[in-house]
């Protein structure tokens, strides 16, 4: 019995992996995640400039945001100088002979830093020094474009009242500003009207064309929202310490988790961690969706060419059935492991510390607690996604037959994603518990819930739960194949098919 399994479990292996489906299969995957790391970076690094004015006529608050604008600059430019320095750099080398700037590298975005990195005379003093620890070949370090530039108000705009027109044209680029010595058009005229302070009732005015553009508004938005608090706070203080009230302070946040050792820092294998539950559950949903159409076609194929005949004179319907979803799960290993390794490659082509990172992740997760009931639920997800699949597929007689029945199938198992924001916001509250208990989504919903710890008694309950849900579809699915594998002139009869299992029911 157990050979017969095996030979049928073999012939379907080969059968799905010689299809062009699985190569494409393959291919599609990797090609997402190229587009989605590299198009965001693309288009990060040609983002359009937005080019600002500030026409203040209270006074002061034109500084407050050149001064946001250059703390803005300096970050963007410090971060890609970070990324630069660890694709390209000898950071250890760095690190004992320039600790200044090796901080600097490793902490882009903390205040402190940013004011070190400005006061030191921005990123051509800090590549001029970092040149000496860099490895052959390495590339010059071109910085990114700012995302902000400040132009001084033009005097059409400061001194007309009823600026409507002016700024309209200004905006359109009928009139326009010089930039670098080109001529360019403004993104967003900003004005500050008199009597502009923290309680007043006048309110500054943001002009644009582009009302989507929520990334400015909200810049413009937090650095006048800061000059407030500064200006609020100065006012408190001797005339002679006003100068100490600014914003170049920032707090440092050290992370623990009370479920690790105690005194021990949240690492960066502890962050990577809860993430791989997670991308299992993702995962679990792509292979079983990408493997359904072939494991359809199949036994539609099977049924068609009388080939199901054959096989029947040679082993039972269950072990047919048994051995084709253990074929359907080892094309899904083969999968995964194919998608593990090329996207291992393709990051290690991007980020010479994306291996490290990834190594982290996995040991982080192989030392986990749950790691069994990782591995459990997400078998046992693959099992229950491929006898739903299986049983369709015996119960049609033909492809349209099958994609009919597919298409509610897929609609009720990938229905609840809608909720995952729901449930992430909450992952051990009651939507998440209750759809927790739902068996066809409890693999899904339980690898998603595994980081947040859930309770104990819900952790084994459910896992008990997979178990007999898992058992119970592949003996289903197995009389359902004995019954219609060899049914090749009539359409499923699905609500026959739930008469007779009624029958079954009240007869055992």
């Amino acid at each position: 019995m157990i050979r017969r399994i095996f030979l049928i479990a073999r012939q379907d292996f080969l059968k799905y992996v010689t299809r062009r489906g699985f190569f494409i299969s393959l291919l599609m995957v990797p090609l997402i995640f190229i587009v989605a790391a590299v198009v965001p970076s693309l288009v990060a690094s040609h983002a359009q400039t937005r080019i600002l004015t500030v026409v203040d006529r209270a006074g002061g608050y034109e500084q407050s945001m050149a001064a946001a604008v250059a703390r803005n600059d300096a970050q963007t430019t410090l971060s890609a100088l970070s990324e630069y320095a660890e694709k390209y750099a000898d950071m250890a080398a760095l690190g004992r002979a320039h600790a200044g700037l090796a901080a600097m590298l490793k902490a882009p975005d903390r205040v402190a830093q940013i004011n070190a990195f400005q006061a030191s005379g921005g990123w051509r003093a800090a590549f001029a020094t970092l040149s000496d620890f860099l490895r052959a070949g390495a590339p010059v370090f071109t910085p990114p474009d700012p995302h902000y530039v400040l132009v001084p108000a033009p005097s059409e705009l400061a001194a007309d009242r009823d600026m409507s027109a002016v700024a309209r044209g200004y905006l359109e680029g009928k009139r326009q500003v010089t930039v670098a010595g080109q001529p360019s058009t403004l993104s967003a005229i900003i004005v500050i009207p008199k009597g502009f302070a923290p309680g007043a009732v006048a309110a500054a005015q943001y002009w644009t064309t582009n009302t989507t553009d929520g990334e400015t508004l909200r810049f413009v938005h937090w650095t006048l929202t800061d000059a407030f608090r500064v200006r609020a706070l100065r006012q408190l203080v001797a005339p002679q310490r006003q100068s100490d009230v600014n914003l170049d302070v920032d707090a440092d946040i050290q992370t623990f988790d009370p479920t690790k050792a105690a005194g021990t820092h949240v690492s960066l294998e502890d962050r990577l961690a809860p993430l791989v539950p997670t991308g299992l559950a993702f995962l679990l949903f792509i292979v079983a969706f990408s493997n359904a159409a072939l494991l359809l076609q199949s036994v539609i194929e099977e049924k068609s060419t009388r080939m199901i005949e054959v096989l029947l004179s040679c082993a039972t319907p269950q072990e047919i059935m048994t051995g084709k979803l253990l074929g359907a799960v080892a094309v899904a290993l083969v999968t995964i492991v194919l998608w593990g390794l090329s996207l291992f490659v393709l990051a290690s082509l991007f980020s010479h510390e994306a291996i490290a990172v990834i190594t982290a992740g996995l040991a982080a997760v192989a030392s986990e607690q749950y790691l069994p009931l990782i591995v459990l639920y997400f078998f046992c997800g693959l099992l229950i996604y491929s006898a739903v699949f299986l049983g369709i597929g015996a119960m049609t007689t033909s492809l349209p037959d099958a994609q009919a029945l597919m298409g509610p199938a897929t609609l009720i198992i990938v229905l609840p994603n809608m909720l995952l924001g729901v449930v992430m916001q909450d992952p051990n509250g009651p939507l998440a518990t209750i759809i927790s208990w739902i068996p066809i989504y409890t693999p899904f919903f339980m690898l998603v819930r595994l980081p947040f710890h859930p309770p104990v008694l819900q952790l084994w309950l459910t896992a008990v739960l997979v178990i007999l849900t898992t058992a119970f579809l592949i003996r289903q699915t197995g009389r359902i194949f004995a019954n219609h594998v060899l049914v090749t002139e009539r359409p499923p009869a699905f609500g026959a098919w739930i008469k007779q299992f009624a029958l079954r029911r009240r007869s055992a």
